[in-house]
């Protein structure tokens, strides 16, 4: 379902909702407010409430413990004191960073679609990288989360807030602090945990024993985020006896609208193992998109052909300019197996190489030819930039050994990129398939094709399991981490705003007896944490809005 779509049905459900309560608040009023009562249930505008005392007796009995265990918590929670304090400033440093950091939005690429077991083009005026799909920008820099996951954010912020309240919660009845009770507030399609604690009790402790309950949530949140971390980063091991992972990739979903989907073994199909795309090998699924761009940096490479094959196979026309871009043409343009290729004299420039046959053949080749390309590339017997070995300091390989080195004629915004593949099932591990060949632009593969780098051992296995799992816990490392930045800020609402209101009356009650002056201090930090944090929520409200606009 779309997103939006999905927002809509939600806001339009609370709306029934809401309607529903206020009905049966005038109509049946003593059986619903005895209902509400028995389910801890509230009904507000866009706001949905429950409370639970249920938990309560557990909590104390888990509080009561004595020895080791209790001075052992005791100690994290202290621990967790000074996380939470060295958290302030970073977290402040992060609002700047995200008020005053200019972002440039590059506009989506035009592209040229293909391919499948022969080569086809068609042109695709809106092709859009899948980078610039709906997004939702956070308060962390540089980290933006798809619309299309907000099931991994609800999911991910319920456990988050429940790991922080719980911590609010054990450190309170360690402090012999009454809990009075356990609750969720869901806004919009948004879950949210809280925990109530006696007020009272809490402002009579001492300033440090208060500021271990307080902090006791941005701890549990750094806690978590960390053993998040070390899960997410033993995946390889732990998924070892179920995928391989670090050895390829595998296709898990394409568009139907894709110019690289296809059938009877033509084109890339779901379930299809991607070792290699041109020269660049795709081990991870970082190695997917680095490969992918670049195909569209530096030199174009280039293809190394026999002589033969050149003398039997050109088909080259009366070389002419495209009307449209001015493009140099050798071949039927009605033809859309057929490109153009250039000769690039590369090896002549390593003549120690090249024998004095050789060289004659080479004088004898155009220097345009016009050549099958999926003949071409499977003929050739390597890559090549045309870029003389004594002056490159880049790897073997970028020059022919044998052969000469044809480069393709395309425009600027396209790319010829080889998809090495092969395809597995529960009889046979690996199985080579036929090369996919591309033209066009890269932003049809990353916009169109979605991988995984769990890659099933056995047929039975989903690739889906694997990325669920990572991105779970991905979402979890970076929501739990962000929580406890965020509730370090001192601003209205936030932890952050009880740790330096604790601070400040305890730090400053020597120089300055006045309770109310003490207020004003503190009650002046944190309207500055809150304009720095609503003007950096402004920002990322904005920008998301305009990078979904444009």
């Amino acid at each position: 379902m779309d997103p939006w779509i999905f927002l809509c049905v939600i806001v339009v459900l609370y709306g029934v909702c809401f309607f529903i309560d206020r009905l049966f608040k005038s109509c049946m009023h003593y059986p619903y407010e005895i209902f509400l009562k028995n389910t801890g249930l509230t009904v507000q505008f866009m706001r949905i409430r429950w409370h639970t005392t249920a938990f309560n007796r557990a909590m104390l009995r888990w509080g009561n413990n004595s020895g080791w265990m209790r001075v052992w918590l005791t100690r994290t929670y202290t621990v967790g004191v000074l996380v939470a304090l060295s958290l302030l400033p970073i977290g402040i440093i992060l609002l700047f960073i995200t008020i005053f950091n200019e972002e440039n939005n590059s506009a989506p690429h035009n592209g040229i679609s293909p391919v499948g077991g022969g080569v086809n083009r068609e042109n695709s005026q809106n092709s859009v990288l899948i980078q610039n799909a709906p997004k939702v920008q956070i308060l962390l820099p540089g980290v933006n989360l798809p619309l299309e996951e907000v099931g991994y954010y609800a999911l991910t912020l319920l456990l988050c807030t429940m790991v922080h309240e719980f911590g609010h919660a054990i450190a309170a009845v360690q402090e012999d602090i009454p809990v009075i009770g356990f609750g969720l507030q869901l806004y919009l399609c948004l879950p949210f945990a809280y925990t109530e604690i006696s007020t009272e009790h809490l402002n009579a402790l001492k300033w440090f024993k208060k500021l271990r309950i307080i902090c006791a949530g941005i701890w549990h949140n750094f806690i978590f985020a960390c053993f998040c971390y070390i899960l997410l980063s033993t995946l390889t091991y732990a998924a070892a006896p179920f995928y391989t992972i670090d050895h390829g990739v595998v296709i898990t979903e394409m568009s139907r609208k894709s110019p690289l989907l296809g059938s009877s073994g033509k084109g890339l199909m779901v379930g299809d193992v991607v070792s290699q795309i041109n020269d660049c090998e795709v081990n991870t699924e970082s190695d997917w998109y680095e490969c992918l761009q670049r195909s569209i940096r530096g030199t174009r490479l280039g293809y190394c052909v026999s002589h033969d094959f050149i003398r039997y196979n050109d088909e080259s026309i009366e070389i002419s300019h495209h009307s449209a871009d001015g493009m140099l043409q050798c071949c039927d343009e009605r033809n859309e197996k057929l490109c153009c290729f250039e000769s690039v004299s590369e090896s002549l420039n390593n003549l120690e190489t090249v024998d004095l046959t050789d060289a004659a053949e080479h004088a004898q080749i155009p220097q345009h030819v016009c050549l099958d390309v999926r003949r071409t590339l499977e003929d050739s017997h390597g890559f090549c930039s045309g870029i003389n070995s004594k002056s490159s300091s880049s790897n073997e390989g970028n020059f022919c050994q044998s052969g000469f080195c044809l480069r393709p004629l395309l425009r600027n915004t396209t790319t010829i990129l080889t998809f090495k593949r092969t395809t597995r099932s529960a009889n046979s591990p690996s199985k080579k398939l036929r090369d996919v060949i591309y033209i066009g632009h890269p932003a049809d593969v990353s916009s169109t094709v979605r991988i995984s780098p769990f890659v099933p051992r056995q047929s039975y296995i989903s690739p889906q399991w694997g990325d669920t799992y990572a991105l779970f816990l991905k979402y979890n490392v970076i929501f739990s981490f962000g929580q406890a930045l965020l509730n370090a800020i001192p601003c209205f609402g936030l932890d952050g705003y009880h740790i330096t209101s604790t601070i400040v009356h305890s730090f400053l009650v020597q120089r300055i007896a006045e309770r109310p002056k003490r207020d004003f201090i503190a009650l002046l930090v944190a309207s500055t944490g809150t304009l720095l944090f609503g003007s950096a929520l402004l920002k990322v409200l904005w920008m998301s809005l305009m990078r979904y606009i444009y």
